[in-house]
């Protein structure tokens, strides 16, 4: 099985906007969005299936179909995820001032406490010893309309520390 798309939030630390901040609004939104995205993976990767969930509402393209990959995969091999992986996310770009607005987002996932099992058994499913339980994760997102939508989150292979 292919390494997790990005975990959900449970204790996400955000370096919060300042009230002072001219773009605050829209951190808040992007931030927001993001959060959400999260939360309805994780019942999708519960449940086997985005069927149920407002994943669509918060994500498209790369992002749902990565998602949508790891489902069928899982399904495969009758795995399930229980549990909630946690996140510390940083906003590295914002551009508002763009016909479609864009931000890019640094997020230190920690899948320590997502668990996978066999549906069947409820036998955990082994980890490769050389999987990283902690790694960096780069999001893209654009403003659609009053929304902002993730379009992809693409995992580094490199362990992060921030946070």
């Amino acid at each position: 099985m292919k390494t997790p798309a990005a975990p959900s939030t449970t204790r996400a630390s955000t370096v919060a906007p300042s009230p002072t901040d001219p773009q605050a609004a829209e951190k808040k939104a992007v931030l927001s969005a993001y959060s959400s995205y999260w939360q309805e993976q994780v019942s999708a990767y519960k449940a086997g299936t985005v069927k149920g969930t407002r994943l669509k509402t918060y994500a498209v393209g790369a992002a749902v179909a990565r998602v949508e990959g790891d489902l069928a995969s899982m399904k495969d091999k009758g795995i399930t995820a229980d549990g909630r992986p946690s996140h510390d996310v940083r906003m590295t770009a914002l551009a508002t001032n763009k016909q479609v607005p864009s931000a890019t987002l640094s997020d230190c996932l920690d899948i320590s406490q997502w668990k996978f099992t066999y549906r069947k058994t409820g036998a955990a499913v082994p980890s490769p010893k050389t999987q990283l339980t902690q790694y960096r994760t780069i999001v893209k997102a654009e403003k659609w309309g009053n929304q902002w939508m993730i379009l992809s989150a693409t995992p580094q292979a490199t362990k992060c520390t921030h946070g």
